[in-house]
């Protein structure tokens, strides 16, 4: 767990002068200098983007991460099944092209009524979407051989430096909107790119290398295991991709400006955590490899007691905030709020879940991701079907939430049924406890202040001296932030 803390550090680190960014182009000048429907095409053709390079993948990502640990000869083996996961993939992305090519018409007819301007510029989502496929195995593949920095610094840092200095054009008139939103899609190709030149530089990414490496037998684990990850993914990623689908299908493409807009914010929060969990999820394989299950239990609360804890935290500091926040945006953002709220509730559940997912789809019994992943989508596409209409962005994000909290709860059960695996022990039942009281007392403290900077900072005030500070000086953390809390406070002391 030392090295998770220390490379979650570093990662996080990174990613939040990333966050700085991301915020300063997301969260303020996309708002300030494009229109809602300019935001939202920007915002839906990246999920657009996404969902192909998911779906396109099959499951290749997950067969490197589950895999590695089990590959004798270290270094041909990784070569070798890097090379046939880019294979398997390669097929993935023609096919997945082949059918967005067949129904482009009727995807445009769709669109066209309430987003015309998105049914101008779906024809970017194939190449870009190429692209974010070599790019997931690429990532995941350097996750699994413990290299995750530079990913992260390109993707995280590079890329949206690259996308402020174009807003800046933009916004100095140099760029009128196409060529910035041609430039901006551009621009989304740098990480891949990067990474693809990273492992071959550094002979990770060898075609002449057989694929004999890898038996028969094991290769037929593998394509076994990739097909039913890939379809437990690809409906994790119609359940993510139907909230701003249907939004931009039901409400139109500015909720869906509004909508995507909060679901940045949100994931801005969430950073820590995802940190976490990428450093962490590789260990998952290596300990069921071992079949040490006293360590992964041990790692399953950590990593659930530190993700909640600084989820929780940051989300606290933000909700108090947000009217301040929001008064910096066009007004076209006030129901963001709630969007807002109810987005961070989900991502809560899902830090309070920690591995549970990783835990799942590296064990025997990963088919049950996939039967816990079905019958979700058809509760997310009726949520989102009565709920749009009515409530709008927030009636998307209420479906979220609740989609967040089952899919949780389903795979808490699953790991203590199968694996008598369980996350919660005394200590986090008292952050959690803890965290609800002050939230509470905030909320009636601040509640009769008019005045939305002082709000802020009172709440965030409150945060850190009634939850953040009793918490760590209780010490009902692990002892990896405890001891991280004593060196940093040593070292300004010192």
């Amino acid at each position: 767990m030392g090295q998770v803390r220390r490379d979650s550090i570093i990662n996080t680190a990174i990613t939040y002068t990333g966050i700085g960014l991301g915020y300063l182009n997301k969260g303020l000048l996309f708002p300030l200098l494009l229109s809602p429907a300019q935001v939202g095409l920007a915002n839906v053709i990246m999920l657009m983007v996404s969902f192909f390079g998911q779906f396109s993948t099959l499951g290749t990502g997950m067969i490197v991460m589950r895999f590695i640990p089990f590959m004798k000869n270290k270094e041909d083996g990784k070569n070798a099944l890097l090379t046939f996961s880019m294979l398997i993939a390669t097929g993935g992305v023609v096919c997945t092209s082949a059918l967005l090519i067949l129904f482009h018409e009727p995807i445009l007819e769709l669109l066209s009524d309430r987003s015309p301007l998105l049914a101008d510029y779906t024809f970017w989502v194939i190449p870009l979407g190429i692209v974010s496929t070599y790019f997931s195995i690429l990532e995941h593949y350097l996750r699994a051989v413990g290299k995750t920095i530079v990913s992260v610094f390109i993707q995280d840092f590079v890329l949206r430096l690259s996308v402020l200095i174009s807003l800046l054009a933009f916004y100095s008139g140099t760029l009128d909107f196409e060529t910035f939103i041609v430039i901006f899609f551009l621009l989304q190709m740098i990480p891949g790119f990067v990474l693809f030149v990273l492992v071959i530089i550094q002979d990770q990414f060898l075609i002449k290398r057989s694929l004999r490496v890898i038996r028969k037998k094991l290769k037929r684990l593998m394509l076994q295991y990739g097909f039913f990850v890939y379809f437990n993914s690809f409906g994790r990623n119609i359940i993510l991709m139907l909230d701003a689908t249907m939004v931009t299908a039901l409400a139109g493409l500015e909720a869906a400006g509004v909508f995507t807009t909060m679901v940045f914010l949100s994931n801005a929060l969430f950073v820590p955590y995802v940190s976490l969990i990428r450093i962490s999820s590789p260990h998952v394989p290596r300990l069921w490899k071992s079949k040490d299950t006293v360590e992964l239990n041990t790692l399953y609360n950590k990593v659930s007691a530190i993700g909640f804890f600084v989820t929780f935290s940051l989300f606290a500091i933000a909700w108090f905030g947000i009217d301040f926040l929001l008064s910096f945006l066009p007004t076209d953002y006030a129901q963001g709020k709630y969007v807002f709220l109810f987005l961070m509730l989900g991502r809560m559940f899902d830090a309070l879940g920690g591995i549970n997912g990783d835990i799942l789809l590296t064990s025997k019994k990963y088919k049950i991701e996939v039967v816990l992943t079905i019958p979700l989508i058809m509760i997310t596409f009726l949520l989102n079907l009565y709920l749009i209409p009515v409530y709008g962005a927030v009636g998307a994000a209420i479906g979220t939430s609740f989609v967040y909290l089952t899919y949780n709860i389903m795979r808490l059960v699953a790991n203590y049924y199968f694996f008598k695996l369980q996350p919660v022990d005394s200590k986090l039942l008292k952050v959690i406890s803890l965290g609800i009281a002050m939230f509470v007392l905030t909320y009636l403290l601040t509640s009769w202040i008019q005045n939305q900077l002082i709000t802020a900072l009172v709440g965030g005030a409150c945060v850190i001296s009634l939850f953040v500070l009793p918490v760590i000086v209780g010490k009902l953390l692990p002892d990896e932030v405890t001891g991280f809390f004593k060196v940093f406070k040593g070292k300004v002391n010192g």
